[in-house]
């Protein structure tokens, strides 16, 4: 490359190889298909299918053979059946339908019910903030809940995860629903229902993050200084979802590693928040002065308006029971932290990295696709992550949360 390149030449040059590069290395990811969400989303056994509606496996196998309604499936060789995410969608309403279903295990609003929102939260980065939303989600989504995730990092990894890319594919973004009216142009923020893609994942829908929300830091600092009237920042992301408040039963915020205001906004909005936090000494010590900002932060918005949340849990990624350190400071952590600390951590895995690199979650890959003990272990992992998150969801709409039992 030329040195008498101006350094913005070449830092866009930089970008353009890569991009193209990356381009390349979907395709051959992907292929035959030209991009991931050309795959059709995998099916589910029964005994998956079961695990995720928390049915025991020998109940949902009658439910399924005597309850009108009951999709068919599709059976495979070695005369198993799967379902796919649509399927399970219809097993859920019809085991609803039919009373085996009750409350604590039905994971969808009711009419008294407010809607979740919950915000992952740390400004440390490579904390894996975006690979435990995105997990999370499908998870979650997948027992039934219906999901509107909120891309507000820059860099938009979660809306890649996802195979939607604004500013490629020219759509939409979380900045057009929150920035501010132009009055030259008189270019103004659109509703959120603009915005939102749906997902090949059915009960995941989400507005894609975009480089521009670096513009909406700028915005919001003039207009502080012009002192233009408008929705406060810190209400803005709030405000927006209003328009959505019945189509969803939780709203997933994946926030970026540094402080800003659409990430106040995010705080702001949550009813609880979920702080994932590396099994590391000097993660800790960022954890404390993060927490310290989080609550200055807060106490400015306070200032105007009380925010209470149903819950705080943390949540240790990227962690090895086998480490002697990791394993110290996780008793060092929940010795302090207590019943805030999740009882299931989110444990290192090479199926985590493996998946990670083909920018594909957990349950977009066949069990066989790893060794099975490997995959068990970090499908029991989130699966417990999502169950914990599910009982203080349950908590917050007053229901007494659902308890596994084993088959």
């Amino acid at each position: 490359m030329a040195a008498g390149l101006l350094a913005s030449e070449q830092l866009m040059n930089f970008s353009e190889i890569i991009d193209t590069a990356l381009a390349q290395q979907r395709a051959l990811l992907h292929a035959p298909d030209s991009r991931k969400s050309d795959t059709p989303l995998r099916s589910f056994s029964v005994r998956e299918v079961s695990h995720a509606l928390r049915f025991k496996y020998n109940s949902l196998r009658q439910y399924l053979n005597t309850l009108e309604g009951m999709p068919d499936g599709t059976v495979e060789p070695g005369n198993r059946k799967y379902f796919t995410a649509e399927e399970i969608n219809q097993i859920l309403e019809v085991l609803r339908r039919s009373g085996k279903l009750e409350d604590s295990r039905y994971p969808r609003r009711l009419p008294s019910d407010p809607q979740a929102r919950l915000v992952v939260y740390n400004l440390k980065g490579g904390v894996s903030k975006t690979s435990l939303s995105v997990n999370l989600a499908q998870f979650l989504a997948l027992s039934g809940y219906r999901i509107l995730a909120i891309d507000l990092d820059p860099q938009a990894s979660f809306s890649d995860m996802f195979d939607i890319q604004a500013d490629v594919e020219g759509l939409p973004s979380i900045y057009d629903v929150l920035r501010y009216s132009d009055p030259e142009s008189g270019e103004g923020p659109i509703p959120i229902t603009q915005a939102i893609q749906a997902t090949y994942m059915p009960n995941i829908d989400i507005v894609p993050g975009s480089m521009s929300m670096t513009e909406f830091e700028f915005e919001t600092s003039a207009n502080f200084r012009s002192g233009s009237e408008g929705s406060p920042f810190h209400r803005r992301i709030s405000d927006a979802l209003e328009m959505v408040d019945d189509y969803y039963d939780l709203v997933i915020f994946d926030t970026p590693p540094h402080m800003s205001f659409a990430v106040i906004s995010a705080v702001y909005a949550a009813t609880g928040m979920l702080i994932p936090l590396s099994a590391g000494m000097l993660d800790v010590v960022s954890l404390a002065k993060f927490l310290e900002l989080a609550a200055s932060t807060m106490q400015v918005v306070e200032q105007h308006q009380d925010k209470r949340y149903d819950f705080i849990r943390f949540v240790l990624t990227r962690y090895s029971a086998s480490d002697p350190a990791q394993l110290q400071l996780s008793s060092f952590l929940r010795s302090h932290l207590s019943g805030s600390m999740l009882k299931h951590d989110f444990v290192s895995s090479t199926a985590v990295a493996d998946a990670g690199n083909t920018m594909n979650p957990l349950l977009e890959l066949p069990p066989s696709s790893f060794h099975r003990r490997t995959y068990d272990r970090i499908f029991e992992s989130l699966s417990g992550i999502a169950d914990e998150v599910d009982a203080e969801i349950m908590r917050a709409w007053s229901r007494d949360p659902f308890q596994r039992e084993a088959d």
